[in-house]
């Protein structure tokens, strides 16, 4: 029953046992069966995709993906902004440089370029809520919305009163029971 048990993690190996194994694979042509049993490998596909990379000329090593970028700073992507510009938007050379991604560099510049201002890089989410409405038209439309608001939730209301009183009548079963809401 043990080798019917699905582990509860991906396994890992080691960059010089995957070489190992796809150089017995390819050069002593053991069977792929003693290959999984002496290298301890769980599958038959695992074994198949390192011999794939390796006979496309890469190692087979599992792929890095990165989990998210580094913060940067409002004064740090004036800087590499201002380097991205004077490098002739050379963005790939920016990324490696500043150590950020290549489309954070485009996007940053972009924004820059499109709005001739630097305040275009600041980070704004989350901070729409707390501004004022700039003039009349906007504060009455603001106002428009907030007693729509309102309104949709008091018929919120009502209906589901209304819906508990239907509910609670459903259990009398005579007309002037004591239990019996009124409305």
């Amino acid at each position: 029953m043990a080798n019917l048990e699905r582990p509860v993690h991906n396994r890992r190996y080691p960059k010089k046992l995957k070489l190992r194994a796809v150089r017995d694979y390819r050069n002593h042509r053991l069977p792929t069966k003693e290959i999984l049993l002496k290298y301890d490998i769980r599958g038959l596909s695992q074994l198949r995709n390192w011999v794939i990379l390796y006979n496309n000329g890469k190692e087979p090593v599992r792929k890095r993906v990165r989990k998210m970028g580094r913060k940067v700073s409002y004064d740090e992507k004036i800087e590499i902004v201002k380097w991205v510009l004077k490098h002739n938007h050379d963005y790939k050379q920016a990324a490696q440089k500043f150590d950020i991604t290549y489309s954070r560099a485009y996007a940053w510049t972009q924004k820059y370029e499109q709005a001739n201002d630097w305040t275009a890089l600041k980070d704004r989410r989350g901070k729409t809520r707390g501004r004022q409405p700039a003039d009349r038209e906007e504060q009455l439309l603001k106002e428009i919305r907030d007693l729509k608001a309102k309104l949709r939730e008091r018929e919120v209301q009502i209906a589901f009163s209304k819906k508990l009183i239907e509910i609670s009548n459903r259990e009398v079963k005579r007309p002037n029971d004591i239990k019996r809401f009124k409305k």
